[in-house]
């Protein structure tokens, strides 16, 4: 069998390096700075450092499958840059697929999309959300990332681009940023948790969500682009929604801490493109033969353990 011909966006991100070093193939990838290297274990690969709108056809030669990971990760440039969503979703999203059409041979695009298209769906209809649910986007980057899927749906009727879009749920992990609490919430909270800082919460933590461990994500993105099936859109999540507070209370009898948990008030933007209760209905992916293994419980562990360890390392 031939091995295949990989080019990944956003390489060095958080989900985009752990695909990478789950790849058995060449492996081609884009990044736009050298932070984060470190997470690259794979040594079949390489790097191309570059902006996305400066890719050229010769980079994209001989590739494949695309996984599309570039992008925008957080509500809040709305405040600050509202033109980067526009910038990195939309627009870098037209230059790959403008060099792919003009490929002789097509390669299949995986491109990672948001729970955050549907809006607050649930909290209106009570009912789980599916691919078929209605899309309400609250923010830009929502709205960004659901206008990268049109275009894309686009270009593969134009030009017979295959492509397969997956919709995330809340994705943490070992490796995600803990500093950063606009993109990496849970991930924040765990580290306050294990160094005994107080957990500020919003709303007292009585909201649901549908987690997803990184590597069960990984797990479904390369099993759909390994099935033969092209020009679909997959729901992936664990498909249990849980309570934010339970999710809290057992981060606190794993640190065996007890950080003070302070609630507080959403600010007024959060309150606009916030979203309330999720749960995903992740049939669809499931009958494919494809189901989350990583429970919350595992999960969070993982993650507990992984900090509890840098904090002995670093000597905190």
């Amino acid at each position: 069998m031939k091995q295949l011909s990989y080019f990944i966006t956003g390489g060095y991100g958080f989900i985009g390096s752990e695909l990478v070093n789950n790849i058995d193939g060449k492996v081609t990838i884009l990044v736009r700075s050298e932070k984060h290297k470190e997470r690259i274990k794979n040594k079949n690969c390489k790097v191309i450092k570059k902006d996305i709108s400066n890719i050229t056809k010769k980079d994209l030669e001989g590739i494949d499958v695309i996984y599309h990971l570039a992008s925008t990760v957080d509500n809040y440039n709305v405040l600050t840059n509202p033109y980067l969503d526009v910038k990195t979703n939309i627009t870098g999203t037209i230059k790959l697929l403008e060099i792919c059409k003009d490929l002789p041979k097509k390669p299949k695009i995986i491109y990672l999309s948001t729970f955050f298209v549907y809006g607050n769906e649930y909290s209106k209809s009570k009912k789980s959300i599916n691919e078929e649910s209605k899309t309400d986007p609250l923010a830009i980057y929502p709205a960004t990332k659901l206008c990268a899927e049109s275009i894309i749906k686009l270009y593969s009727r134009l030009y017979k681009i295959p492509y397969i879009i997956c919709r995330l749920t809340n994705v943490y992990g070992e490796h995600e940023d803990y500093n950063n609490k606009k993109k990496g919430a849970l991930n924040y909270l765990i580290m306050q948790a294990v160094k005994d800082e107080p957990l500020l919460i919003y709303k007292g933590g009585n909201f649901k969500r549908d987690y997803i461990y990184v590597d069960d994500v990984v797990s479904a993105i390369q099993f759909l682009e390994k099935k033969n099936i092209v020009n679909d859109t997959y729901l992936v999540g664990y498909g249990t929604a849980i309570l934010f507070k339970d999710m809290i209370d057992y981060i606190h009898k794993l640190t065996e801490k007890k950080s003070r948990i302070i609630q507080i008030e959403p600010p007024e933007f959060h309150k606009v493109v916030g979203i309330a209760d999720f749960t995903a209905d992740t049939s669809k992916i499931n009958k494919l033969g494809w189901r989350a293994k990583i429970d919350y419980k595992d999960g969070v562990m993982k993650i507990v353990k992984n900090y509890q360890e840098i904090m002995k390392t670093s000597g905190d």
